[in-house]
């Protein structure tokens, strides 16, 4: 009867410890692991403008995957995979963020140049048409789209 009183509290205290230590990863994991969304983006951004895509795609992965409601994260990351020429999970990638904001400026204008680089130049011509309506009196995302499509401009992150 002892024996079996000893046994149960030492199952008892191992069960009790392995949830401790369990729960204290956890904690340590959640607090200290994970990366502030903002400095997340920021970190993109620095990295997009020194055209360094991969860290940036992993980077702006992390950041989407936290802030799944920004469109300019996710144009971010289509853009992204636009330079690396994942065109077709950049399409995909630009859709979500238009649904999420379906006047994105930034958005239309790069799906409209991913549209020029894999020759749907009518899909980039609807664009060019939704910000010309967006921006009545121009603006940069108008012009820039535009040159774009007239063999003008190249575009990497600004």
């Amino acid at each position: 009867m002892l024996w079996t009183y000893i046994n149960s509290m030492n199952k008892l205290l191992i069960t009790f410890i392995t949830l401790l230590i369990t729960f204290s990863f956890e904690l340590s994991g959640s607090k200290y692991d994970k990366e502030n969304p903002s400095e997340l983006y920021e970190k993109a951004t620095k990295q997009l403008k020194n055209e360094k895509y991969k860290a940036a795609l992993n980077t702006l992965k992390k950041y989407t995957k936290a802030e799944r409601d920004d469109a300019d994260g996710w144009t971010l990351l289509a853009f992204t995979n636009r330079k690396l020429q994942n065109f077709t999970k950049a399409e995909d990638l630009y859709e979500k963020a238009l649904i999420l904001e379906p006047n994105n400026k930034i958005a239309l204008e790069y799906q409209g140049e991913l549209y020029v680089e894999i020759n749907k130049i009518d899909k980039a011509m609807i664009n060019l048409s939704k910000l010309e309506k967006l921006c009545p009196n121009s603006c940069e995302e108008l012009e820039m789209l535009k040159n774009y499509i007239n063999g003008i401009g190249s575009k990497s992150y600004q």
